[in-house]
């Protein structure tokens, strides 16, 4: 679910009206669009239903939204004009990042498990946080938000799989299918595997990965919290 803002040694940049990198930002906005309407809905409707599970990935979804826009801007800005801005809105996208990764976690802890557990995942999921944060200021660079990200995937993952095997959950296949997609995103993403100049492996990312937002939307509308 994270969108990208760019890796640590940038493409050939192109540019628009301004605007560099134009269908990075164009893609990053759209993705931002997208999961802000995917996290309404399914904050609106967790809250009626009292379900926190839903509500936390909600929460995982509406920050990617948050982290997609702030990408839009980093993309965007001319590193040869507007070098600070870029960086600066680099900087907030990766630590929107890791909001994306301790609300996907905390929601395991009220879709998967219950009392003394549930209480300790959502203390790892805090803690998780604060130590990306410490982690992502000291070094702000695209392989420390990946691997946080990846970690709260394998964690959503594998409570996927356990609900489905457990209680027979309608959200399981939902949940693995957006985890399996966002690694594909994720992989197409690191080889740097793009359509054209003018398509490259950011914007087929940030298109995969809504395949991977509707997927982990439609799993959050059918959990339960146990």
């Amino acid at each position: 679910m994270a969108a990208s803002t760019r890796r640590d040694e940038p493409a050939p940049l192109t540019e628009w009206a301004g605007i560099t990198e134009p269908m990075t930002v164009f893609t990053n906005v759209a993705l931002g669009l997208i999961a802000m309407w995917l996290a309404a809905r399914l904050g609106y409707a967790s809250a009626a239903e009292g379900r926190l599970s839903g509500f936390a990935l909600a929460g995982a979804l509406m920050a990617t939204s948050i982290s997609a826009f702030f990408g839009a801007v980093a993309h965007g800005a001319d590193p040869r004009t507007d070098a600070e801005v870029r960086r600066r809105f680099w900087r907030l996208a990766l630590y929107t990042t890791g909001v994306i990764g301790a609300a996907t976690v905390a929601s395991v802890a009220f879709f998967a498990v219950r009392g003394p557990a549930r209480t300790a995942v959502l203390i790892v999921a805090g803690l998780k946080l604060l130590a990306f944060w410490i982690s992502v200021t000291r070094r702000p660079e695209f392989r420390v938000a990946a691997a946080d990200y990846g970690g709260a995937l394998a964690v959503l993952f594998v409570a996927a799989v356990y609900i489905g095997w457990r209680f027979a959950s309608p959200a399981s296949p939902w949940l693995v299918g957006g985890v399996l997609v966002s690694l594909v995103a994720g992989i197409i993403q690191a080889r740097r595997i793009g359509v054209h100049r003018y398509f490259n492996h950011n914007d087929v990312y940030h298109v995969i990965q809504v395949i991977a937002l509707f997927l982990v939307y439609r799993g959050g509308a059918l959990l339960v919290d146990r």
